[in-house]
C-alpha cells in the first residue's frame, strides 16, 4: 500500500475531497520534471483518475469563481482583480465546449500574470488558433493538458486504434469533446496519423503525429471517393464507418500511391467534417 494523503478544496457545490493515493511504482513511472504546467497542477492535487478532474473546484482553489450565463460575441471571459478572479462561461454552448472554455480561461489565469482580463471568442478557443504560438494558442494547449493530461491519456490510449470510435470512448472517459480528444490522440500517437478538418471551401486545419512523414501533403480539397466528402456535401449519417482508402484520396504528393490510409470521419456541424487518418502498414 502506497502513501495516502488527502487534499480538500472548496467548490460552489460544497467541499470536494480529492484523494491522493500514489504507490511507489506510480511515482517512479512518471517523470515529474517533464510534466506540463497543467499536468503539474493536476499532479499537485493528486489527480490519478480522469473522473477527479473538477475544474470548478480547481478554479476556486486558484481564487476564481465560475459563472455560467448566456454570452453574445464570445465563449468565455476572465476578469482579474488582484488575487481574485471571475470566469464567465457561455451557457448556450454545449457542455463539452463549456468545459474546454473554462480550462482555457484557467490557462490564462495561471500563465498570463499581470493581465486584468480576457474576452475569448470561438476562434480563440478552437483548433485553428493552435497554428500560432500566441497567448490564445498557449491557453488552448494548457486546456488540452488540463482536460486530457498526457500522464493519464497516453496510457489510456495505448494500443487502441486511431479512429473516431476510439476518440468517442476516450472522450467519454475524460469528459472531453470528440474534437479535442481526436487532436490529443493524434498528437500523442507513436504511429503516422493526422486529424483533419474540412469545410466546403476546403481544408480548414489539421494536426499530425510526430512520426507522420514530412513528404506527405494533405489534399486541400476532399476527394469525391472519401466518406468525408459525402458528409460535407451530402446527407450521409453523422459518422462514417472505418475504411481503408488509397493514399491519393488524402495526399497530393507523388509518394501517396505507396500508402494505404485508415480513415473515419464525423460531422461536427453542417458543412464541417473532421477525419482521423493513419497509415496502414
Amino acid at each position: 500500500m502506497g502513501d495516502l494523503s488527502q487534499i480538500v478544496i472548496g467548490s460552489r457545490s460544497g467541499m470536494i475531497l480529492l484523494k491522493r493515493e500514489r504507490s511507489r511504482t506510480t511515482m517512479n513511472s512518471i517523470e515529474l520534471s517533464a510534466l506540463s504546467p497543467a499536468e503539474s497542477l493536476l499532479w499537485s492535487y493528486g489527480i490519478a483518475d480522469p473522473a477527479d478532474i473538477d475544474l470548478d473546484a480547481i478554479a476556486l482553489d486558484m481564487g476564481a469563481t465560475v459563472h455560467r450565463r448566456p454570452l453574445c460575441g464570445c465563449e468565455a471571459r476572465l476578469v482579474v482583480n488582484g488575487a481574485k478572479a471571475a470566469i464567465t462561461i457561455n451557457s448556450k454552448s454545449i457542455l463539452a465546449r463549456q468545459r474546454f472554455s473554462l480550462a482555457h480561461e484557467l490557462g490564462h489565469l495561471r500563465l498570463d500574470r499581470g493581465r486584468s482580463g480576457f474576452l475569448c471568442t470561438s476562434r480563440d478557443i478552437g483548433p485553428q488558433s493552435d497554428a500560432s504560438r500566441d497567448g490564445e494558442a498557449i491557453a488552448n494547449s494548457f486546456a488540452s493538458q488540463l482536460l486530457l493530461p498526457s500522464y493519464l491519456f497516453i496510457p489510456a490510449a495505448d494500443g487502441k486504434p486511431l479512429t473516431v470510435d476510439t476518440a468517442q470512448k476516450l472522450g467519454a472517459t475524460f469528459n472531453a469533446s470528440i474534437t479535442a480528444t481526436c487532436i490529443k490522440m493524434v498528437r500523442t500517437s507513436p504511429v503516422p496519423a493526422w486529424v483533419v478538418c474540412h469545410v466546403r471551401k476546403g481544408l480548414a486545419w489539421f494536426f499530425k503525429s510526430p512520426s507522420a512523414p514530412e513528404n506527405l501533403f494533405l489534399n486541400r480539397e476532399l476527394h469525391y471517393a472519401t466518406d468525408a466528402f459525402e458528409l460535407v456535401y451530402g446527407e450521409g449519417e453523422g459518422k462514417s464507418r472505418i475504411k481503408i482508402d488509397v493514399g491519393q484520396h488524402w495526399f497530393s504528393d507523388r509518394e501517396a500511391s505507396r500508402y494505404q490510409v485508415r480513415s473515419q470521419s464525423f460531422r461536427v456541424q453542417y458543412g464541417t467534417v473532421i477525419s482521423v487518418l493513419s497509415l496502414v502498414k
